[in-house]
């Protein structure tokens, strides 16, 4: 099949297009210099304190599980696998909802914890340990054993062994692990907005005041510059480093039992604060005793009066049905037509303030009335190409070639070939990443956040955030725990889809 490799380009100009209407119509570059130079590196500052922070004690903490996970296989290894549902489909609201309820703790509340640096940390590692994990067990794992063996021949100790042989081994893999921890910090909206507060207000929660409070289209866009610049040279620098190509035989070793202690341990923290998520939707957290009133308020015709919870798991469902079918068609296009600057333009787009994003598709309904529920089709559908793209990149990208080469015998055109030869196969993958953006979609907050359509057309997250913002804590809590036990179940299903499919293969 001849390769169309303008299909980068197009998701590309995608992004570009929203915001061109509103660059052309209100930016100003006398504004520039009215920029108050000391404050935006102040913002720069803090932000990049957060996403430091958070990478150095995200990857401290994994250490000890991913080690763990590299050498034994039992049902440990499996739960500790599972907790990567927590930084890709763990709604950001619920993560707020979860600690607002923990740091409010009697036990805690003393301690202060809430709207400081320390939340943000907090619930960052929580919400991106899991990432630091799977690409470290991943890189230990794959480590031939004989390299370690030369090592020991050579009078290498444990320590030389891993400083001078794993860690450059792995770290071109440990590096992407630490850009995506990095870069979701970074760009963290929704934890930054409601845990930390104002004081701690990083460049996209910045972007989304300035914009929604300030109407300082010139200053936004020139912080949206500034991060977008920053996270692609950070985004570039894993291109100097190479990854290994590292492949070898799974075999267990004996790990201490402060190793295994210490990893069920962070199994169980892991764990409780999903849990209480979910535990505080049934317990009501004023009189002490379990209720289900909370669930009962949300679904009454008064309390959607004020609240339009019904209108707005409706308007979820709707966006999170829709916008996965569009993804998965455009990331195949692009994973067919690879080209050699494909994933640096796919994975450069994640450098774009979904703040920003959501002002300027927000704009294009003021100036053509497209409607409100398209325009955020577009959106998700421009943030979650990239997660798309990993998902499916290894079962589109190494697609039996000699299948491939059959079809072209029997002279099957593209579109044939296909229907009759890479859909069958595929089908448990796109199903997969189909029910994985659908999670994704219900827990979106950034951008529907900074469209502010909390009447016009409510999202799951929206409501929830007002609930919130109202102390209304047992209704918040029970509608994040809907959306808790909705998210997991999608995210075990698209699991036992894909190891079918790996099965089959």
């Amino acid at each position: 099949m001849k390769k169309n490799r303008s299909y980068s380009y197009i998701y590309l100009i995608l992004w570009g297009v929203p915001l061109i209407f509103f660059i052309r119509d209100f930016f100003n570059f006398e504004d520039i210099k009215s920029l108050n130079l000391y404050e935006t590196w102040e913002l720069f500052k803090i932000s990049l304190t957060q996403g430091v922070l958070s990478v150095f004690f995200a990857t401290i903490v994994a250490i000890i599980p991913a080690y763990y996970m590299s050498y034994r296989k039992n049902i440990l290894t499996k739960m500790l696998e599972g907790l990567i549902f927590i930084p890709f489909f763990f709604p950001t609201i619920s993560t707020v909802v979860a600690f607002t309820l923990i740091f409010n703790l009697p036990i805690l509340k003393n301690f202060n914890v809430l709207y400081t640096l320390k939340a943000i940390i907090f619930a960052n590692v929580f919400y991106n340990s899991p990432i630091m994990i799977k690409y470290l067990s991943e890189g230990m794992r794959n480590i031939p054993k004989n390299i370690i063996e030369a090592g020991k021949i050579d009078g290498l100790n444990e320590i030389g062994i891993f400083f001078r042989i794993k860690l450059p081994l792995i770290f071109p893999q440990v590096f992407r692990g630490m850009f995506l921890v990095f870069i979701y910090t970074f760009t963290s909206f929704g934890i930054v907005l409601a845990l930390g507060g104002i004081r701690y207000s990083n460049l996209e929660v910045e972007i989304a005041n300035t914009l929604l409070r300030d109407a300082n289209f010139s200053k936004a866009l020139i912080l949206g510059i500034i991060q977008f610049i920053f996270l692609i040279i950070i985004n570039l620098l894993g291109d100097f480093y190479s990854p290994y190509e590292l492949q070898d035989e799974y075999k267990e070793k004996r790990v201490s039992i402060g190793t295994k202690i210490y990893s069920f341990i962070y199994l169980l923290l892991e764990y409780s604060i999903v849990a209480i998520g979910i535990f505080y939707g049934f317990y009501n957290y004023y009189t002490g005793k379990f209720s289900l009133n909370g669930f009962f308020r949300l679904f009454t015709s008064e309390f959607n009066i004020t609240y339009p919870v019904l209108q707005g798991i409706r308007n979820s469902l709707l966006l999170a049905s829709i916008t996965p079918l569009f993804v998965i068609v455009f990331t195949y296009l692009i994973l067919k037509n690879f080209s050699r600057l494909t994933s640096t333009i796919v994975f450069s787009t994640m450098g774009f303030s979904s703040a920003f994003l959501g002002i300027a598709l927000i704009y294009i309904n003021i100036l053509y009335d497209i409607k409100l529920w398209i325009l955020l089709v577009i959106g998700y559908f421009l943030i979650t190409v990239p997660i798309a793209y990993s998902f499916m990149y290894q079962y589109v990208r190494e697609f039996p070639k000699d299948i491939l080469d059959l079809a072209k015998i029997d002279a099957l055109s593209p579109f044939k070939t296909f229907i009759l030869v890479e859909f069958p196969i595929l089908k448990n993958v796109f199903l997969g990443t189909y029910l994985q953006i659908f999670a994704i979609i219900l827990g979106e907050f950034t951008i529907s956040y900074s469209m502010q359509l909390g009447r016009e057309f409510p999202t799951i997250a929206l409501v929830n955030y007002s609930l919130f913002s109202d102390k209304k804590l047992l209704e918040g809590a029970a509608l994040s725990s809907i959306n808790i036990i909705i998210v997991a179940v999608l995210f075990y299903l698209s699991n036992k889809i894909t190891e079918k499919n790996n099965g089959g293969k």
